[in-house]
């Protein structure tokens, strides 16, 4: 009998997974609760409602110590649960690790989809953008080299759940409205202060309220700018006193040097000639004011010469009367 050998290859087949199967069993923890419970219990019994004299060092150091002991019995049961909790959650951890390596490969794919989405999604925009700015160039006028279109642009009018009719409409409300509100401001406030503010203030921000809100504070800052500067000029100086102007004195002595040179109110100040001696009478002294309305140098030292001719003494004092007055009574 023959036999006749047959060649066998052993075909491999690998598992083919298209979703996440997890094979598990809860864990069971025991622990001896029960004892624990009642051992603490019967523990902490002899601290329950326990009262301390803490004006006296001692009894500090004791109910430090009590403390204490608490404390350590509490930390030995906290810490055996941290450490049964690390053996138990070690196998979740390992188990959410490696999902998060699947998903990764998985996030990586779709990141690459993602960019080209987002890609496409910025240049639809920037058209939609382009296209509005040229119909407001072209619907604005002269307007659009005053306010660029940036100023008016509103994001949702890029959504494609918007529209671009919509779009083109919602943008000729907002231009046509600044117009009206600028011809408005010019009508009413053209040539007032501040104005430039307003103006300024109205292609800025589109509001209306807003350019007038502008200007009103234009003016209460000037204002208070104004009262600034009136509060830090000097005060105004007190007028000096009436300087002697000179003495005369008997038998035509010559006049002391005087002060200063008034003003002379009208052209016709020149020196006066002195009159020739006139007979004085006879009498008794007293104590006189003769008033000048004005009088150059010369012509004070004149008079001063012709009272010294006939014997009168006195001294000459520049000012109004009110100063020599003032001057006088002090």
């Amino acid at each position: 009998m023959t036999s006749e050998a047959e060649n066998v290859v052993a075909e491999v087949i690998e598992e083919q997974a298209s979703s996440l199967t997890v094979a598990y069993k809860p864990s069971v923890i025991e622990a001896n609760f029960d004892a624990l419970e009642a051992h603490v219990r019967k523990t902490v019994e002899a601290y329950d409602g326990a009262t301390y004299d803490l004006t006296k060092k001692e009894n500090i150091a004791e109910a430090k110590h009590d403390r204490g002991y608490l404390n350590g019995l509490k930390k030995e049961i906290d810490e055996r649960r941290k450490a049964v909790k690390r053996e138990y959650s070690k196998p979740l951890d390992i188990f959410e690790r490696r999902c998060k390596q699947v998903t990764a490969i998985i996030d990586e794919a779709a990141d690459n989809i993602k960019a080209q989405l987002d890609q496409a999604e910025e240049e639809r925009k920037a058209s939609a953008y382009a296209k509005l700015q040229e119909h407001y160039e072209g619907f604005a006028g002269l307007l659009a080299p005053v306010v660029p279109y940036e100023r008016f642009h509103e994001p949702q009018w890029l959504n494609k759940t918007f529209g671009e009719v919509k779009a083109y409409k919602a943008l000729e409300a907002k231009v046509s409205k600044l117009a009206g509100d600028w011809e408005t401001l010019k009508s009413q406030f053209e040539g007032e202060p501040f104005y430039a503010e307003a103006e300024r203030e109205l292609f800025a921000t589109l509001d209306l309220g807003s350019a007038l809100t502008a200007a009103s504070k234009a003016s209460e800052e000037a204002a208070r700018i104004a009262e600034l500067k009136a509060a830090m000029e000097p005060e105004p100086e007190t007028a000096p006193d009436p300087e002697p102007a000179g003495n005369w004195y008997p038998s035509g002595s010559t006049m002391q040097e005087i002060g200063n040179e008034p003003v002379c109110p009208a052209p016709q100040c020149a020196p006066a000639p002195v009159p020739a001696p006139a007979t004085v009478s006879s009498g008794p002294a007293t104590p006189c004011v003769m008033l000048i309305d004005s009088a150059t140098t010369d012509q004070m030292q004149a008079i001063g010469r012709f009272c010294g001719s006939i014997g009168v003494s006195g001294v000459f004092k520049r000012g109004t009367l009110q100063q020599v007055y003032e001057r006088t009574i002090r």
